[in-house]
């Protein structure tokens, strides 16, 4: 493997972008039985690119890896107040503003929630189906996926980023809208 990275090393950008088109080519698509064909210019323009922007990319991958292993933690420690908060972001509340009742509802909804985790085990899932069936779907569209890619051809190649526009008006096929309270 060193070997290869040294060579790749020496070799100028059109150079590597080529070899790297080779490999991709040498490598056979189950679905189709064909070569992948990527043009070697693909790779020229990600290798092309600013160096910010792919720190910046792997910044963001390694954010969201911290924040979950964060999230996974408060999870195992305290299950009862990890579901409290989530129950409470999602109602659009804060501890400070509960009344009573809604203190005792919550409570409960999140032992609930807890238990039937522990129950289902691998088969709990905490956000509503629509949403992982959106994931789904929007995860196997090769067409949205195309069009994605293919629009950042010469932007971000590995980010994918909605603005506020994409959030109103999402165009994720099987999914709700942009109401995430369910």
């Amino acid at each position: 493997m060193n070997k290869q990275f040294d060579l790749f090393q020496k070799m100028k950008i059109k150079e590597v972008c080529e070899n790297i088109s080779r490999m991709t080519y040498a490598y056979i698509n189950p679905d189709t039985k064909q070569p992948t064909v990527v043009p070697s210019k693909h790779y020229k323009d990600i290798l092309d690119q600013p160096v910010e922007v792919l720190v910046n990319d792997q910044v963001k991958k390694q954010f969201l890896n911290i924040m979950f292993k964060q999230m996974k933690a408060l999870k195992d420690e305290e299950p009862i107040l990890f579901n409290e908060t989530l129950l409470l972001m999602d109602l659009n509340k804060t501890p400070d503003n509960l009344e009573l009742n809604e203190e005792a509802a919550l409570k409960i909804t999140a032992t609930e929630l807890v238990e039937n985790e522990k129950a289902q085990k691998k088969k709990f899932h905490l956000i509503d189906n629509e949403y992982l069936n959106a994931y789904e779907s929007t995860k196997n569209d090769s067409e949205l996926m195309a069009q994605l890619f293919g629009e950042q051809q010469n932007e971000r190649i590995y980010s994918i980023e909605l603005d506020e526009m994409d959030m109103e008006n999402p165009k994720v096929k099987g999914g709700k809208s942009n109401d995430l309270q369910h």
